[in-house]
């Protein structure tokens, strides 16, 4: 049998696990350096208190056991020796025929701006996401039992920014509403461009700016952050103060990609052909590689055009397609508080209210209702649970 090894069980990961398990011809081995799959779709509903932490993880152990070809193996990618068709982990060598790396990304913190990393805090990293949460609800305590002041600053109003500036300044409002207070959560949403939503389409940031101003939050608009201190904001003009910031400004791809001799571009996102190959027989799929659609055009950093990537390579490796990667976004939907979104479908079918929310809470329903049969089933199986093939092993 021919080996497989996928790098990253995020939602690229997971989906190649599944497409090439199908056809019981491969051994796969699924490796990362965190035995969880991190919803992060729903990250903006984790921080606000919406949700709990075990709604939005998935145990990457459980979810291999539901496949007769599948391991798991909680180690850390350091490099690859494509020569020898080796991947070089923190704990060992593994063997493969077939090398997948969907190691996702992380958030970008620019040097340019003066003590940027040091006093904001990173939403992609659970650990982080959870210590933030953690500090919201005490923010959100203080604010109902001793009318205290908060000040809550968003850096980049790009999707992540704008959900999470909405669900804070919503759950405030609803929490004042219950106890019959008036909110003192000061939400605050910073952009350097001259619009929130960069590159989005017209009706979806006119929408979201409504909405968004309609909950009462803060929009600084043409206003790049020059230094963070540890309690302000500094931009060209003004000082904002702040008790709580999160930068959401941009991504870049993993430390392990970041090392890895192949060429990459200024976010050092691997660059891939038009079959998502670095090499004759190692792929890049999801948010650590550069991505184009037929056009040329790049594509965005998404869930679903890291499935879509999955999905090609699947079919590449099964030598069901000899085509390029035509991947295209089908849909988008912003979570713009409780009950509220706004959204489209292939760009045709415009939402927004209610109606959009119930959408994106399908969708997103739907995703992990999929993933939580298979972990449940692969949980049922570890009472006979094997370690992974040593065949893997160099």
């Amino acid at each position: 049998m021919k080996k497989i090894i996928v790098v990253g069980g995020g939602y690229g990961g997971l989906r190649a696990v599944e497409k090439l398990s199908s056809t019981n011809t491969y051994e796969i081995l699924l490796i990362d350096k965190n035995r969880f799959h991190y919803l992060q779709t729903e990250t903006y509903k984790f921080l606000s208190g919406r949700l709990n932490v075990c709604d939005i993880t998935f145990d990457l152990k459980s979810f291999c056991e539901s496949f007769k070809n599948v391991k798991f193996i909680n180690d850390e990618a350091i490099d690859v020796d494509n020569k020898k068709s080796l991947l070089i982990c923190k704990n060992g060598l593994y063997r493969y025929d077939y090398l997948i790396i969907a190691a996702g990304a992380k958030d970008s913190f620019p040097k340019s701006i003066k003590n940027l990393e040091k006093y904001s805090i990173s939403i992609k990293d659970l650990h982080n996401a959870f210590k933030f949460k953690q500090r919201f609800l005490q923010n959100l305590f203080d604010e109902v039992t001793s009318s205290k002041k908060l000040d809550i600053v968003i850096g980049g109003a790009g999707l992540s920014g704008v959900e999470l500036a909405a669900d804070f300044k919503s759950i405030s409002k609803e929490c004042g509403r219950e106890v019959g207070q008036k909110t003192l959560m000061n939400v605050t949403l910073i952009e350097a461009s001259e619009t929130i939503l960069p590159g989005n389409d017209e009706y979806i940031i006119k929408e979201t700016y409504d909405r968004l101003k309609k909950l009462g939050i803060n929009i600084l608009l043409n206003a790049p952050i020059l230094e963070v201190t540890e309690n302000q904001i500094i931009l060209k003009d003004k000082r904002v103060d702040y008790d709580s910031f999160i930068f959401t400004g941009g991504i870049e791809a993993s430390d392990f990609v970041k090392n890895l001799n192949f060429p990459k571009n200024s976010k050092n996102q691997l660059i891939v052909n038009n079959r998502l190959q670095i090499d004759k027989n190692i792929f890049a799929i999801g948010d650590c590689a550069q991505i184009k659609d037929k056009e040329g055009n790049i594509l965005p950093p998404t869930a679903q055009i890291a499935e879509q990537s999955a999905e090609y390579v699947a079919k590449v490796i099964n030598e069901e397609t000899t085509k390029s990667f035509e991947g295209k976004i089908y849909g988008m939907f912003i979570a713009l508080g409780k009950d509220y979104a706004v959204g489209h479908i292939a760009n045709k079918i415009f939402l927004k209210g209610r109606l959009a929310y119930l959408v994106k809470m399908v969708i997103t329903k739907i995703y992990s209702w999929g993933i939580k049969i298979k972990v449940n089933s692969g949980y049922m199986k570890r009472k006979d649970y094997k370690p992974a093939s040593s065949i893997f092993k160099a």
